[in-house]
């Protein structure tokens, strides 16, 4: 599989979803409130971590376009991690109209889209460094979002009895 392939079933995989989940989420009504078991984030919460990830990752995708282009040559750009719990209590998405966080999370991904349709070979060639060493590439890090996301869409509307508060 080229590599143009893989970061357009990325773009396929996210434009699907964008076409999909807002109906699905709307269907779920007050069940999205509700944790599945103490502690746990509600489906309401997963979705807002989405977008929070959305925020963080459009960030990351834009400034490795940028670092790659600076310097070739230089080491990776170290991505920073960001304390999920703390974002997804920070929003108060439980207490968010559900509406409101489904166009959040519809716009932040619209404008994923937006940066990652038209990216070079080279600027999807871009190296970073995760937090645990790795190096990866910036089409390895959106192919990494996209799964991201499908998981927790997964937890969303899935009929498990718990849902993990971290990704």
């Amino acid at each position: 599989m080229g590599e143009d392939t893989l970061i357009a079933i990325s773009i396929a995989r996210l434009e699907a979803a964008l076409n999909t989940v807002p109906e699905q989420f709307q269907a779920l009504q007050d069940e999205v409130y509700q944790p599945r078991t103490p502690g746990k984030w509600s489906r309401l919460q997963i979705l807002g971590h989405l977008c929070d990830s959305a925020i963080n990752n459009v960030c990351r995708f834009i400034q490795l376009q940028q670092s790659g282009s600076a310097n070739d040559s230089a080491d990776p750009s170290s991505i920073t991690p960001y304390n999920q719990n703390h974002w997804v209590d920070a929003q108060q998405y439980n207490n968010a109209p559900i509406e409101d966080v489904i166009r959040l999370w519809c716009s932040l991904n619209q404008a994923v889209l937006r940066v990652i349709t038209h990216l070079s070979q080279p600027s999807l060639d871009v190296r970073c460094k995760l937090p645990d060493g790795q190096i990866v590439t910036l089409e390895w890090l959106i192919q990494d979002y996209v799964a991201h996301m499908e998981h927790h869409l997964h937890q969303i509307f899935s009929n498990h009895d718990s849902l993990s508060s971290s990704s």
